[in-house]
């Protein structure tokens, strides 16, 4: 059984896999892994993930190290860009589909060039940057007051557009 740092940083290596098992393979093997190991391992923390016994320990133990291992993996740098992500988190909130109901998360971000991971790695770079300064009763040291003024000024900006409001 690989360990959770391991698991993470493999995870963050397959995020433009989409699933693909061989591409998976391929890439748990690069690192020395075997396929089997990569399977079991995947079979394992998605188990401990989704156990409600767990009460989210597993997955609050993953999560730092996976967003640890997508900033290596793509040489710290952004993810996206902040006027990027607040186009897409706005038209996640406010675009509505032709009947009037919200749209799509997933038609939202085909039309915006991405898909569900990229996507994800987006949210959880930008959110505790522009989110708020105290995350559950504790300071956030992500928290950056001058970027969130931004954000909030841009998804201003964002909700004019979508709802067609000239200001």
């Amino acid at each position: 059984m690989i360990t959770i740092e391991k698991y993470a940083d493999l995870c963050a290596l397959m995020a433009n896999t989409g699933g693909d098992v061989g591409k998976e393979n391929a890439i748990a093997q690069e690192h020395g892994v075997s396929a089997n190991d990569w399977a079991e391992a995947k079979k394992h923390f998605t188990a401990k993930m989704s156990d409600p016994a767990d009460m989210g320990k597993t997955a609050m133990a993953f999560m730092p190290l996976y967003q640890a291992a997508q900033a290596k993996a793509r040489g710290g740098k952004e993810p996206c860009t902040l006027e990027f992500y607040t186009k897409v988190h706005a038209e996640m909130a406010f675009k509505k589909d032709p009947m009037g109901n919200k749209m799509n998360h997933h038609l939202v971000l085909a039309e915006n060039g991405t898909h569900h991971q990229a996507w994800l790695e987006c949210e959880g770079y930008w959110t505790p940057i522009v989110g708020a300064p105290e995350i559950l009763g504790k300071k956030n040291d992500k928290f950056n007051p001058e970027l969130a003024q931004k954000f909030a000024a841009l998804m201003q900006k964002e909700s004019d557009r979508i709802n067609g409001i000239v200001r």
